[in-house]
């Protein structure tokens, strides 16, 4: 499963692998059809995927929680919409500065960092993002490399 622009669908934890294991940073959105924030707010994370996404790096996915219930199960979620932060395949902290309020979750275990963001608030989704990719970018200009 390559890394494309466009978010790509996940429907089973064998396409999550295949998309975690060739990027470092992942960024999923947990949507179901019948919930009208995910519908509102779908194409913004279209638009920040397209802006944002850096092959082999940084991707964007969609987990439609009704066809993929093992992948929702797996990170826990049961509100949509709700956009989870992975690095390295696993839901860590990451440090998005002060961008983010309210309806942010950090790691319970460290709190070192966002590691998911509950609801349909752009503010926080814009945020976010452009801070992951920051840091994406960052990591590659110190290997230096180009986005």
């Amino acid at each position: 499963m390559a890394t494309s622009p466009t978010p790509a669908p996940l429907l089973t934890l064998s396409d999550l692998d295949t998309l975690t294991s060739s990027n470092k940073y992942l960024i999923l959105d947990f949507w179901a059809e019948w919930c009208p924030p995910c519908k509102a707010i779908a194409p913004l994370f279209t638009k920040l995927a397209a802006a944002h996404t850096i092959p082999n790096k940084l991707a964007f996915a969609k987990v439609d929680v009704d066809a993929a219930p093992d992948i929702a199960a797996k990170f826990g979620v049961t509100a949509m919409p709700t956009f989870l932060f992975l690095v390295d395949g696993e839901a860590k902290g990451i440090d998005v500065g002060a961008g983010v309020t309210g309806g942010g979750v950090v790691s319970p275990e460290k709190a070192d960092g966002l590691v998911m963001i509950r609801g349909a608030d752009p503010r926080n989704l814009v945020g976010a993002v452009e801070a992951i990719a920051a840091l994406a970018k960052k990591e590659l200009e110190e290997k230096g490399e180009t986005a």
